[in-house]
């Protein structure tokens, strides 16, 4: 049996390739592998293409410059691994010795040799110039410091891999990367293109309980054939598995800067931390909610998609955790109000005074909801205690203008507050409506991210989540990752904003304010460049953000979300 060693000390690494220079940067990388190892680095994950470069125009430009795994990479490197004992993952512009063709690939060596490889499954539009779909899954490698998977860069625009990697038992991600950003004077329409997979990483920890290594590169990239320019704005990471920000390099501008090592950050990482908050995460999992639509590919004929644009009022309310007030609400016409949870009451983890308050469908606190839309000629959306014959639920309900529920969700996935009291739903709720498809759930369950991906791939529009207190999570994304004004960096609501850029739809919880944050918020699907992520102020009763659904895009939308994904490797998700 394999002897695993419990703590280990890790690095993400900044390696800068010369573009198109095989034989000079296997040299830098092995000058630089003996200077991380000699720091006693247990295992370091360097960045994506890190031995040709990444920016070319089409197969023949980068085939002078492809490797083999077994090669010359791993050649040169495992006599250095052997002798220390570290382990390292490196990306590999590949090619496969059968068919030709070329991979974007990763392979994790250490002083045993060659562990395994992984062919990037998630490509983007500079990828699918060059490199063919992997075609290895995602895999774990089972290693003297841990269970180990490997993601490339665009890869972790989708939350399936990683998560495929937690439910196969990783205890640790090595993610590499060359995320590529705009000059900070690029203009508006170049800023439209914008896109920046660094700024994705929180999520794979957060979600899944493990610790994820991100190497990604610094400097500009000019081809030598076109001329043609990337600009990389560094941010090498490493995530706990509570999703937490353990390190990061600084995000700065780009700039000229030599081929070779640029920067170790490292941190050391428990094993026993991600196993723990791993298994919490994953039990809380309902694989036949999920089942089969997470493993169905959806073609562009997918008839679920709304397509007529339509204005819309999204708001969210803001209560204190002592208040409640359903008297003074007021909606207008194609405005989606979303209330915090058990709204008609203040907030609370008392389980008796949440069904002392207990109704029956149709009670008083549907009654109110409705005449509240009919009124406004709006949608308002709010959860109650709901009791059905000798069982309670947690029951979230939207009314529209016609005055009446137009549906329920018994909320599906549980939290330990409503363990003590409730029986969980087996249905989930979207609705069409005149403003766009509506999804239900209770903020708390955006914690598992299957929720989310289910909505979206059925096409919701918006999430309407009633929310209770905040938790300790935020987003801790550095904050010159954004283009836009008022990053959500340590203010947002962690879940609820990664559940809409992942699923690029919009997330609206009402919520309950407590100290210095809020669970009040609304969450737009592209918040790099374009949708702001909004928080109530101190003392505001509520938000408001008025947009059009379908909503406007930069470089992805749902529909080209959606698309892209590779759903034959999804089947463990709903197992």
């Amino acid at each position: 049996m394999l002897s695993v060693k419990k703590s280990s000390k890790v690095a993400a690494v900044d390696f800068i390739p010369a573009w198109g220079d095989l034989e000079g940067n296997i040299k830098r990388l092995v000058e630089a592998t003996e200077k991380v190892a000699s720091q006693g680095i247990d295992y370091a994950v360097f960045p994506e293409t890190a031995v040709s470069g990444y920016l070319f125009s089409d197969f023949t430009e980068i085939a002078p410059y492809l490797d083999t795994i077994p090669g010359k990479t791993t050649d040169a490197i495992l006599p250095i691994l052997a002798k220390t004992g570290m382990y390292m993952s490196v990306g590999i512009a590949e090619k496969d010795t059968e068919s030709g063709l070329a991979y974007n690939s990763a392979v994790l060596m250490g002083p045993e040799g060659i562990v395994g490889k992984y062919r990037k499954i998630g490509l983007n539009s500079q990828d699918q110039k060059i490199f063919a779909v992997g075609n290895t899954g995602v895999k774990i490698f089972d290693t003297k410091i841990g269970r180990i998977a490997l993601l490339i860069c665009y890869d972790d625009t989708y939350w399936q891999y990683a998560r495929l990697a937690a439910v196969e038992g990783a205890q640790i991600i090595g993610w590499h990367s060359v995320s590529d950003r705009m000059m900070p004077d690029a203009t508006p329409e170049e800023k439209m293109g914008d896109h920046s997979t660094v700024s994705h990483v929180q999520h794979m920890s957060a979600f899944n309980g493990v610790w994820t290594i991100c190497a990604t590169r610094s400097g500009i990239e000019t081809s030598l054939i076109s001329r043609a320019q990337l600009y990389y704005n560094g941010g090498s990471s490493i995530w706990a598995p509570s999703g937490h920000k353990i390190t990061q390099a600084p995000v700065v501008s780009p700039l000229m800067l030599e081929p070779g090592l640029n920067g170790i950050y490292t941190a050391f990482i428990d094993l026993e931390e991600a196993d723990q908050k791993r298994s919490f995460l994953l039990n809380q999992r309902r694989p036949e909610l999920y089942f089969p639509t997470l493993a169905l590919h959806r073609s562009p004929t997918d008839t679920n998609a709304v397509s007529a644009k339509e204005e819309v009022k999204l708001t969210a309310i803001q209560w204190n955790t002592d208040f409640a007030d359903l008297s003074n609400l007021k909606l207008t016409e194609n405005e989606l109000l979303i209330l915090p949870e058990f709204s008609s009451i203040p907030y609370t983890n008392d389980a008796n005074l949440i069904l002392s308050h207990a109704e029956k469908q149709g009670g008083i606190f549907e009654q109110t909801l409705s005449k509240i839309a009919l009124e406004g000629k709006g949608y308002i959306v709010g959860s109650y205690p709901e009791i059905d014959a000798d069982k309670f639920y947690h029951t979230v309900v939207l009314a529209g203008p016609n005055g009446t529920i137009l549906a329920r969700y018994r909320v599906t996935h549980l939290n330990d507050r409503d363990k003590n009291w409730a029986t969980p739903g087996n249905a989930i709720s979207i609705t069409t409506t005149p403003i766009g498809r509506i999804a239900l759930a209770a903020a708390h369950e955006l914690t598992i991210v299957e929720l989310g991906g289910v909505y979206c791939t059925l096409r919701a529009n918006v999430i309407a989540a009633p929310a209770g207190i905040p938790t300790d999570l935020r987003v801790e994304i550095a904050s010159h990752l954004y283009s836009i004004e008022n990053p959500p960096t340590d203010r947002a609501e962690f879940f609820p904003y990664a559940t809409a850029t992942l699923n690029q739809l919009w997330v609206v919880c009402g919520g309950r304010r407590k100290g210095d944050f809020t669970t009040a918020g609304i969450y737009g699907p592209e918040p790099v460049v374009l949708t702001p992520t909004l928080t109530a102020g101190e003392n505001d009763k509520s938000i408001s953000y008025k947009t059009a659904i379908p909503s406007a895009y930069t470089w992805i939308n749902q529909e080209r979300l959606i698309h892209g994904q590779q759903s034959i490797w999804f089947t463990p998700l709903v197992k």
